[in-house]
This record gives structure tokens, C-alpha cells and sequence, in this order.
């Protein structure tokens, strides 16, 4: 029925009430939630690890680190810390809008090392110098190793979910010898799995012909809320705003760490194909990041993808880096890391390496954490455990990183030569916030991506 039939008939049928009772409430509760939110913008604190967040400053501080001039929204931060102080919302509302205003219309500056790169957005830009297929033949013990990395996922993430915000520092002397194990009883809530749900579930609808609206669309449908980039893309979809303008518009955040955290999906359902990989991987962190944003989800993907049939860390790590776009500030940045992993003495020497080089970034950008993922991987060599206590001590968005590396070193060992200590500590299901998947069996998860893995759907 066309539009304005529908609003024609609904008119002419209405009749006036005698006993109306007014729905103003509904309204006012609205106005408590987005003053709840504006002033999670400048004061929050990390789920998982209590650690503080100010995700104003990151904004701000994310439009810099990609080349912008952000000194007018930067003059305004006394200004809403003053307001969020007094609990002047109203006023606090006005500058987040200011800010936020003119962090969408920031020049770029006259002189920034960032536009030196290459920044390519289309799949065949990004792909153009990819290195040749290789076949790898039939992978033994598939089932084993697809379980190892979702068993390594959720265990490195529980873990590194109570740490997470936190500097090297201030965590080894929390903790000491106790990083490297769950420091608190484990949750498996994370939001980070939440969309590797979603993306499974469009690849199952979908198959090879799955594209990044069908995952827009599932996360619309499944995921109430998120935090950053993840957030501002689900606002876009929610009003019409689709991949790759999702991940772009509105979003200073598209340089962080949520397509990485994310992809290994896109990898534990291609073993052996990274081709594929960094393509479901493409289309994934399209959603909600762009640029090396995305590059980022790839790197990730390709790692766990040759993880089923690369065993030796430094060897998988620098076949990965191959799949970074040529003069790309990523690809700099990984091979940058690894040159500091190969002349370094130790990984200590690699976090204050890290630490100096990324001061300017946020702890959830994606360069540290590619930092951090990729010294745990090099100097964990393949063990499990040892990698977990690199990924602990590190610092930084240690849940994600955990996750990751997880994943990864345990497709590499198998879900069997994993310590039980990890498998008895998380249990045989996982709990989430998603709409009709609040509690997933972590075998039906295994399951369900073999599936998908060997139908190439």
C-alpha cells in the first residue's frame, strides 16, 4: 500500500478519545537516557576492567593522529569537564555538539607525515600488490584447530578483559606473576564476539555472495549497542547510512582497533585461504572503520587464516604483513614493529619501544594493539600460555589483543594441546547482550564455522 494511502486511512479512522492519558513520560525518559550518554562521552569507565575513559579526548586525539587540525574542539575541552563538574548537562550538550561539529569539518593540516601514504579504500586498491595463491593442500585436524582458536578467542579475551586500559606499568605491579592468568573470575560477555556473531550469521544467509550491507543489516537486527566506531556505524545503519559511508561519516574513530578485533571470523572460516580471508575480512571493518582501520581487520584475518598452516610465528607474521596495501602507514608500522621484535633482546624492550613511538595515540587505537599483538606472537613462539602472559603484561586494549593472539596460537596448538586450566575457567558456553543469542554453546560455535569453513558459504 503506498505511503500516503496508509496515513490517509489511518487519519480517517482515528477517533478523538473521551479519558486520553498523555505519553510525555516516554519522552522525559529519553531525555535521561541522552543525558546518561553525552556524559559517558567525557567520564566512563571500562566494562570489563574499571579502568577510566574520556572518549571526547579520543575523538579529538583520533582526528589528529589522522592529520587534522583539531585545536578549536580542543579549546573546548575545559570548558565540558567544567560543565560535566557542575552537572551543567545542558551546557555539556552544547559543546559535545560543537565539538563534535567541528571535528567533522577539521582541515587537514599544511604539513602531516600521515598524507605521505597511501590510503586506498576500494577492495581492488587495497589488494592490487597482494602476493600470489598459494595452495596449501588439505589441513589435518581442521576440527581441532577451528575449536583451538575459538577456545584461544574467548579465553585470551575473558582474560585480558580485567586488564584492559591500563599501562605495563601499573599492571605488573597490580599483579606480578599473576599476569598471564585470569586475575578475576572470568566473564565471557565481551562485546567484541558479538559482531563475529553477526558476521557468521550473514555468511550462513548469505554465502559467497554475502556483501557488507548483508553484516550492516545483521547488526541492526542483533546488536543493541556499541562503543566507538562500532557505535557511530550502528547509529549510521539505523538511519540509512550504509557501508563503507557506516564506517566513514561522523566516525573519528575508524582508525581504532574494532575492525581487528573482530576479524578473526573472517579467517577461522577461511583455513588456509587468507585471499578469501582479507576479502570477508574487507567486508566486515567496512562497516564501521575505513583506511587503515581496515587494513587492520585484513591483518588480522590473513594471520589467523595461516595460522592452520603456518606454525612458526615470525614466518606467519611476515607473510601477513605481505597483505598490507603497498605504502600504506599500516604496512609501515608492521614492519617497523617486527624490525623491533628482531633486534631487540627481549619483549620488554619492544613495550617501552612501543610506549614512546605511540604516546600521541589512544590505548584503543590500532597501532599499539598491532604492536602488542605482534610482539606476543614473535616472542610467545607458539606457546600458549607464554604468548597470554606477553598479551597480559603489555597494556593497552588487552581483551581485544588477547583475542586476537588467542585465537591464533591456538589454532596453531589445537584445542587439544591447550592447558585445561584455560577450558576449565571458561566453561562450554559464552554469554552475550545480542537479541536471541544471550547464551552460545562454544561446540555449536565450532560447529557452525567448520560448516561454513569447508562449504566456502
Amino acid at each position: 500500500m503506498k505511503a500516503w494511502k496508509i496515513e490517509y486511512n489511518l487519519r480517517h479512522a482515528a477517533q478523538v478519545p473521551k479519558n486520553y492519558i498523555t505519553e510525555w513520560d516516554a519522552l522525559k525518559e529519553a531525555g535521561k537516557t541522552e543525558e546518561k550518554r553525552i556524559k559517558t562521552l567525557w567520564q566512563s569507565r571500562v566494562p570489563g576492567s574499571g579502568a577510566p575513559e574520556h572518549l571526547i579526548v579520543g575523538a579529538i586525539q583520533a582526528k589528529e593522529n589522522m592529520g587534522f587540525n583539531v585545536s578549536r574542539a580542543t579549546r573546548l575541552l575545559d570548558e565540558g569537564f567544567a560543565a560535566l563538574k557542575k552537572n551543567d548537562t545542558a551546557k555539556l550538550e552544547e559543546i559535545t555538539a560543537e565539538i563534535l561539529r567541528i571535528l567533522h569539518n577539521a582541515k587537514k593540516k599544511k604539513i602531516s607525515p600521515y598524507f605521505s601514504y597511501n590510503r586506498p579504500l576500494s577492495y581492488y586498491w587495497i589488494a592490487k600488490r597482494f602476493p600470489k595463491k598459494e595452495q596449501y593442500g588439505k589441513i589435518n585436524n581442521l576440527t581441532d584447530k577451528i575449536c583451538g582458536g575459538w577456545i584461544g578467542q574467548i579465553a585470551g579475551a575473558s582474560m585480558g578483559a580485567s586488564l584492559e586500559g591500563y599501562t605495563h606499568d601499573a599492571l605488573v605491579k597490580a599483579f606480578g606473576d599473576r599476569l598471564g592468568r585470569f586475575v578475576r573470575t572470568p566473564d565471557t560477555t565481551n562485546d567484541d564476539i558479538t559482531y563475529e556473531i553477526a558476521f557468521l550469521e550473514a555468511l550462513k544467509e548469505k554465502g559467497a555472495k554475502v556483501k557488507s550491507k548483508d553484516i550492516a543489516l545483521k547488526w541492526a537486527a542483533m546488536i543493541p549497542a556499541g562503543w566507538s566506531a562500532e557505535q557511530i556505524a550502528l547509529n549510521n545503519i539505523r538511519n540509512g547510512i550504509f557501508p563503507p559511508e557506516s564506517g566513514r561519516f561522523h566516525n573519528p574513530f575508524q582508525e581504532w582497533i574494532g575492525a581487528a578485533m573482530r576479524t578473526m571470523a573472517a579467517g577461522l572460516v577461511s583455513p588456509g585461504k587468507p585471499h578469501r580471508a582479507a576479502y570477508l575480512a574487507f567486508l566486515d571493518s567496512s562497516v564501521s572503520h575505513s583506511g587503515n582501520g581496515v587494513y587492520g581487520g585484513i591483518f588480522v584475518a590473513v594471520l589467523v587464516s595461516l595460522a592452520f598452516v603456518i606454525k612458526d610465528p615470525e614466518r606467519l607474521l611476515i607473510k601477513a604483513a605481505r597483505f598490507m596495501p603497498r605504502g600504506s602507514e599500516l604496512e609501515s608500522i608492521v614492519w617497523e614493529v617486527l624490525s623491533w621484535c628482531q633486534e631487540a633482546e627481549n619483549v620488554e624492550e619492544v613495550i617501552r619501544f612501543t610506549e614512546k613511538r605511540f604516546k600521541r595515540y589512544n590505548w584503543i587505537h590500532l597501532y599499539p594493539n598491532i604492536a602488542a599483538l605482534i610482539a606476543s606472537l614473535y616472542f610467545g613462539k607458539g606457546d600458549f600460555d607464554r604468548t597470554m602472559k606477553i598479551v597480559a603484561s603489555f597494556g593497552y586494549d588487552t581483551d581485544c589483543n588477547g583475542g586476537e593472539a588467542g585465537t591464533i596460537v591456538g589454532i596453531i596448538n589445537g584445542a587439544s594441546k591447550i592447558d585445561k586450566y584455560w577450558k576449565s575457567q571458561i566453561g562450554g558456553s559464552i554469554d552475550t547482550y545480542m537479541k536471541g543469542f544471550e547464551k552460545i554453546s562454544i561446540e555449536a560455535l565450532c560447529r557452525q564455522t567448520e560448516r561454513l569453513a569447508t562449504s566456502g558459504g
